[in-house]
């Protein structure tokens, strides 16, 4: 496992940060559409169509939000180890800090954009 360490952490925080992207973007992705259709004067196609892209984007988010969360138990375990020293080698503290800052700021938009999202597919008229 020792040889295998580095490799499985390096690529645990590489999908933990495209988790973190992942997760932003699907909301911004459904807010999107939702602005693109019209909510007023909906159809019965569009409510379909919108409910229809919901449930798979809204289980990327799941996912993405899930792989932060347990993702980033082994980030914090390995963080000096792995990220802090390489960045402290390269003079390049203050770009990592700036860049899990942005991911926080991320995840945290992502999270108060699937609210506002879900708020307007519940109050989309039912079958």
């Amino acid at each position: 496992m020792g040889q295998w360490l580095p490799v499985i952490i390096m690529m645990n925080n590489y999908f933990h940060d495209v988790a973190t992207a992942f997760l932003a973007a699907s909301a911004l992705i459904m807010l999107f559409i939702l602005r693109a259709i019209s909510l007023e004067n909906l159809d019965r196609s569009r409510i379909d169509f919108i409910k229809k892209i919901y449930r798979p984007t809204t289980k990327v988010a799941v996912f993405s939000l899930a792989w932060v969360l347990v993702g980033g138990v082994p980030r914090t375990i390995f963080f000096k180890r792995y990220e802090w020293w390489d960045a402290a080698g390269k003079g390049i503290i203050s770009a990592l800090l700036v860049k899990h800052l942005l991911m926080f700021i991320l995840v945290m938009a992502g999270l108060v954009l699937w609210t506002q999202v879900k708020r307007k597919i519940s109050s989309l008229p039912e079958d």
